[in-house]
């Protein structure tokens, strides 16, 4: 089962969010937070900055506690529903690889017998020769 469903048109639309996909969209901005609050608190650390690194630490105090407060089953159903959209990807990302070689053999194959013309192209020239009257209008071009 996909996580888009099919419109009439063929566009797709996201389906209702449900609380397991609030509490991970709320669990990755917090880890994100988090990130970005240790950038910051380094940074302050590193230009001497007391009141900024503190600042940092009563932000990182409060994301880890908002973390702790988010439901650990339904972040498991979410990642259920998750591994499945995984496997998906996975699988269809293999299907596309297979379709890029076959694809890629076919131009490969191509290639090669429009090679083979351009050899049997050039190596023709002495064999067949252009008309007389090719010839009488190529030399008369020389001419001028």
């Amino acid at each position: 089962m996909s996580r888009y469903d099919r419109r009439e048109n063929g566009s797709s639309v996201k389906p209702e969010s449900s609380p397991a996909d609030h509490e991970l969209e709320e669990r990755l901005g917090c880890l994100r937070e988090l990130a970005a609050s240790l950038a910051n608190a380094r940074r302050a650390v590193l230009h001497s900055d007391l009141a900024e690194l503190t600042r940092q630490s009563v932000r990182q105090r409060e994301l880890c506690t908002a973390l702790v407060r988010i439901d650990p089953e339904a972040l498991s159903s979410a990642a259920e529903r998750c591994r499945g959209l995984l496997q998906e990807s996975v699988q269809m990302a293999r299907h596309v690889a297979r379709l890029n070689r076959e694809y890629g053999a076919l131009l490969a194959r191509g290639r090669r017998t429009v090679d083979i013309f351009c050899r049997v192209l050039a190596n023709s020239e002495a064999t067949y020769l252009p008309p007389k009257r090719e010839i009488a209008c190529l030399a008369a071009r020389v001419e001028v």
